[in-house]
């Protein structure tokens, strides 16, 4: 019976998350991203977004808060590291009072730089890193009544690793006091130390909205199971990829404006060991990582286990380049391959050989095959190895090599003589095709430990044979099986993961929008996220699948509604005749409580996350077709 795992990707609708006021918590400072033009260099910080941390640490002698107090912050933009202190120090000595910002890099190396405040009239600052005086940095100081003010800015330059790596930093604000002569008496600071171990995080603005975001709405706590830095969006600088419980993210200083991160749920829980291998590697040849990942779906002892390779290639959205299964592990036994990579001139190849099986043979195995993509490799099997390699957009099979097939263990001799062969009783009716259907759902059912009933349940044609078949939503499960679908033995699915939970999954419908006596799988949902100001906004969707082969694939997606609170735009959508099809229309709708003034969003001009954009009633966008055009819909 085949039971085929569709491996969804899908990537949830990302929203442009700017930085909040900057603080000190437990994970660290803040560095909020800014543009050079609002910041007026002075040395009095009044512009700066956000308020200023105190440094709250006494890192040397006992000082009185009148004797040394500092408060600092730090930002950045694409050219240059900017630091803002407001010191209180009753007695200013030049040359010796001065701030430090200890800035670490992923990798364990960690920077020095000194900001030492000039004497207004009689000397000027400077800013060294390292003990260097630092090209093309600068820093402004301005006095105050028992203290100073100071502001400054440092070139990305004058740290190498900054060349590729601006991401999953370290840092610590110290204010360094001398009074009686120029030597340091008392200093405090945002950390214990300056050593690069005892600095805490310096979170960018995708790091910050990550925390803000999908860690506060998903209740994601501690570190992440998986967490790489590597070139894997096209740019010259380092992402960060990190894997919490069941969600992969990845964010960047360039990717996606420095501004947004990418997140989507793989459906396996590396927390709980279902995702025990995350790497990444240049398999194309073209200097960009491409993801790899092994992914567990059933439980820790019984699994079936999936090979995929992501590719963002010059996109700000992963795509599969490559799927296998490779193990197969229940409480009898356990198939599992040996993958390798091996070179191909410039690009790296994927070859997979069976490897070995525990207590499984040819005579015993009866697990179901993997009909989705390629499945597990048997050792008894006719298939020796399978070689892949990339063919411009996706990995294929370039090679087999063939073995003899190895017959069951031939059954041990017995020591008695056999009694007369007797007449075997008459073997009992097959099930029905309506019991094999029953059967199907109740073993889609055990293998997702699902229970209840379908939330939606339609009979269609949708796949390739003239049967009709069973089209179910369970939980967020899109579910299809039926008397002509895999031999009526098999079920696909597609969970329908941009929606945070089932609730939010408001209409199921379908019908033949491609003209081929097909009917697609019509959805509607909405997607909740963060707005500008932190509040919750509400999209609503309209998602459009279709059986292709044995699986289900997503062929158009589109924002048709935007909420937040009772403040709402609603767009006009319609099913219009095309020819032997019907295309999709949008167009602009109508708006509650807003108007073109208060709205606190753009006219997106494209498709958002693979959503293609919702219309306003203001904009001067007119009513867009989508047709059919053989692979989806489009314009």
């Amino acid at each position: 019976m085949t039971t085929p795992r569709a491996v969804p990707l899908t990537t949830a609708f990302a929203l442009a998350l700017t930085a909040l006021s900057p603080r000190a918590d437990a994970a660290g400072l803040r560095a909020n991203l800014v543009d050079a033009k609002t910041l007026k260099l002075d040395g009095v910080p009044k512009e700066w977004p956000g308020s200023l941390v105190r440094l709250s640490q006494a890192v040397k002698g006992q000082a009185s808060r009148s004797d040394l107090d500092a408060q600092g912050l730090v930002a950045y933009d694409e050219s240059y590291v900017y630091v803002a202190a407001d010191v209180t120090d009753d007695t200013f000595r030049a040359g010796a009072d001065h701030l430090e910002l200890a800035l670490g890099f992923p990798g364990g190396t960690s920077h020095s730089v000194t900001l030492y405040p000039g004497e207004p009239g009689k000397t000027a600052g400077n800013v060294k890193v390292d003990g260097r005086a630092a090209q093309g940095a600068r820093l402004v100081e301005a006095p105050k009544t028992g203290g100073y003010t100071l502001e400054a800015r440092v070139p990305w330059s004058a740290f190498p690793e900054a060349a590729t790596l601006r991401i999953g930093l370290r840092a610590a604000l110290f204010a360094h006091d001398a009074d009686a002569s120029s030597a340091v008496e008392a200093v405090v600071g945002t950390a214990a130390s300056s050593a690069y171990g005892s600095l805490p995080s310096l979170a960018t603005d995708p790091e910050q909205a990550l925390a803000d975001g999908l860690m506060k709405s998903k209740g994601l706590k501690g570190a992440p199971t998986h967490n790489l830095i590597a070139d894997v969006a096209g740019d010259a600088l380092k992402e960060r990829l990190m894997v919490y419980e069941r969600y992969l993210v990845v964010l960047g200083p360039g990717f996606r404006k420095g501004t947004q991160y990418y997140f989507a749920d793989t459906e396996a829980n590396a927390k709980a060991g279902m995702m025990p291998s995350f790497e990444t590697r240049d398999l194309t040849g073209d200097g960009q990582h491409e993801i790899i990942l092994r992914k567990r779906f059933g439980s820790p002892t019984a699994y079936r286990e999936v090979m995929q390779v992501l590719q963002f290639g010059r996109g700000d959205t992963p795509t599969p380049i490559f799927q296998h299964e490779v193990a197969v592990v229940t409480d009898k036994g356990s198939v599992i391959n040996e993958v390798t990579f091996v070179p191909d001139g410039s690009k790296v190849g994927i070859l997979v050989r069976p490897g070995e099986a525990k207590s499984y043979h040819a005579g015993n195995y009866t697990e179901a095959t993997e009909t989705s993509f390629d499945p597990t490799l048997l050792p008894w099997s006719t298939v020796k190895s399978q070689l892949y390699q990339y063919a411009g957009s996706i990995f294929q099979k370039a090679r087999e090599e063939s073995q003899a097939a190895t017959p069951p263990p031939a059954a041990p001799p017995s020591a008695a003589p056999q009694p007369a062969a007797v007449a075997a009783p008459k073997p009992p009716p097959g099930p029905s095709a309506s019991q094999l259907l029953d059967q199907v759902y109740a073993l889609y059912k055990k293998d997702r430990g699902a229970t209840g009933r379908p939330r939606h349940d339609m009979a269609l044609d949708v796949a390739g044979s003239a049967e009709v078949e069973r089209v179910l939503l369970h939980d967020r499960d899109l579910v299809v099986f039926g008397k002509g679908f895999k031999g009526g033995t098999g079920y696909s699915y597609l969970t329908l993961s941009q929606f945070a939970a089932a609730s939010d999954i408001t209409e199921v419908t379908a019908r033949d929008l491609s003209g081929d006596g097909k009917a697609e799988i019509l959805v509607k949902g909405v997607i909740h996220a963060n707005g500008p100001g932190g509040e919750s906004v509400d999209r609503e969707v309209l998602l459009v699948f279709q059986v292709q082969g044995d699986a289900l694939r997503r062929v158009f997606a589109a924002e048709i509604g935007r909420a937040i609170g009772a403040k709402k735009v609603i767009g006009d959508v319609k099913f219009v005749s095309a020819g032997r099809g019907t295309a999709i229309q949008l167009g602009p709708g109508r708006a509650v409580e807003w108007t073109e003034k208060t709205y606190p969003f753009n006219q997106d001009p494209g498709p958002v996350g693979g959503m293609e954009p919702l219309l306003l009633p203001w904009g001067s966008a007119k009513a867009v077709r989508y047709t059919w055009n053989g692979s989806g819909f489009a314009r």
